[in-house]
């Protein structure tokens, strides 16, 4: 930069040309071009200014990391470098416009790149492969390169694109598809219930995997990644953490009717258990009476039984004495019919032809 007694000197010496009445038009300053040589990432690029190599840096544009020893690389960073790579090839001329601080803390100049009339830093931007940023006090390419970035994110380019896996609202999108499609509906049947839960827990798991994700990245690990997120896509991390809560509450209520129907449950299957029981004790006590009344009956009848038996008189069991008569001597005769009415005893002769009183 050219200190204010050599601007001072510059102008007297412009002034003493005009006065003489010859105008001459002031050569361009010698580190306002440079060649390319290499392109080191999306935002360095090494060129020769002024016979010398040197380091640009491109004002007010990030990109994501991809060469840094102590960074990880970023989404999209390879392809933030390979699209510089295809806009300043190596012999490629540029013209280098500066702000007030000239170089950073590393050495390297600072400026904007211009090819063919077209503000490089604006045009990888445009593309969706780095953000604005501004490093104070150098804020002058800052206005068109955030113009070129809010153009990219309107058209879903690049970091803004939600079909590009690893950008920041393909992850959100992801996430927050999970968590608002947990059904809120409570269901009576128990498996159901369970399975509700089951859904709410798979998408919390998600939700809150992406939010420690997000949580470990620090402007020292991923300074594109950490300035989108509590720049432009803060909104969506207040989302995510409200739709987790959401979806924690979600799983709570499941959870808690699956609990309900438990018990419930448990308690329909041991009144059946209890009903069963008292059924089956009284079968069993009518059974049982049954028996009882069938074996008093039974006694019963043998009592009655045993009753007739004693009212009836009892047989002897010696033979009764055999009554005899004494013999008489009776005349032999001739047996004569005997006509009589006579229905005593009856003494037969022998032969059995004849009888008489006997």
């Amino acid at each position: 930069m050219m200190s204010t007694k050599s601007k001072w000197i510059a102008a007297l010496a412009t002034g003493a040309l005009v006065t003489t009445g010859v105008a001459y038009a002031a050569a361009p300053p010698k580190d306002s071009r440079g060649t390319i040589v290499k392109v080191i990432d999306g935002d360095t690029v090494d060129m020769r200014i002024a016979g010398e190599m040197t380091r640009v840096r491109l004002l007010n544009i990030d990109t994501p990391e991809t060469v840094h020893p102590n960074m990880e690389v970023e989404c999209l960073g390879p392809e933030a470098s390979n699209y510089l790579k295809s806009l300043l090839s190596p012999g490629d001329k540029v013209k280098l416009e500066y702000d007030i601080e000239r170089t950073d803390r590393y050495g390297r100049t600072l400026a904007g790149v211009y090819k063919d009339d077209s503000l490089v830093n604006a045009d990888i931007a445009a593309a969706g492969l780095g953000i604005a940023v501004k490093y104070e006090p150098n804020t002058r390419f800052y206005p068109e390169v955030l113009a070129a970035e809010q153009g990219a994110h309107g058209n879903a380019f690049g970091l803004f694109n939600a079909e590009t896996e690893c950008t920041l609202p393909a992850q959100f999108t992801e996430a927050l598809e999970e968590l608002e499609q947990v059904p809120e509906a409570l269901s009576g049947d128990i498996a159901e219930a369970g399975s509700l839960a089951g859904q709410a827990a798979a998408a919390i798991a998600v939700g809150v995997g992406l939010k420690s994700a997000l949580e470990a990245i620090t402007p020292d690990t991923h300074p594109v990644t950490h300035a989108l997120l509590v720049g432009r896509y803060a909104p969506s991390v207040t989302t995510l953490n409200e739709s987790i809560a959401h979806a924690e509450r979600t799983e709570k209520a499941h959870k808690d009717q699956q609990a309900k129907l438990v018990k419930a449950e448990e308690e329909r299957l041991e009144a059946e258990r209890k009903r069963k029981e008292e059924e089956e004790r009284t079968k069993r006590e009518a059974e049982a009476r049954k028996k009882e009344e069938q074996r008093q009956a039974a006694i019963a009848e043998q009592n009655r039984i045993q009753q007739q038996k004693t009212q009836q008189p009892r047989k002897s069991t010696q033979p009764a004495p055999r009554k005899t008569t004494p013999k008489k001597s009776t005349p032999k005769s001739t047996p004569k019919k005997n006509n009589s009415k006579y229905t005593g005893p009856r003494c037969y002769a022998p032969g059995g032809k004849s009888w008489k009183p006997c």
